[in-house]
């Protein structure tokens, strides 16, 4: 796999991503919804890995969980959102 970002970026997401011994589908997930990407090129986004580095695994889960819902699924789960916000701002 490569990585847009800097030499730098690229060298230290290469280890991250190493380290945290994702499966092929976490894989698959951050490279087709974790952009910008060119997935069949296998290239990812070095600052969404460099970001996420405490919990790829778990943001590559809920990747793979969010965008395989219907446009329906996805508004109810933005509605909910919004609302758990706006119980706790108040």
């Amino acid at each position: 796999m490569k990585f847009n970002g800097s030499e730098k970026q690229n060298k230290w997401a290469d280890g991250i991503l190493q380290n945290a011994k994702l499966t092929d589908e976490q894989i698959d997930n951050l490279l087709q919804w974790a952009g910008p990407t060119i997935r069949k090129q296998g290239i990812m986004d070095a600052g969404i890995v460099i970001n996420n580095r405490s919990n790829l695994a778990v943001y590559a889960d809920s990747l793979g969980k969010f965008y395989t819902l219907s446009a329906d699924e996805k508004h109810a789960v933005a509605m909910e959102a919004v609302e758990s916000i706006k119980r706790v701002s108040k």
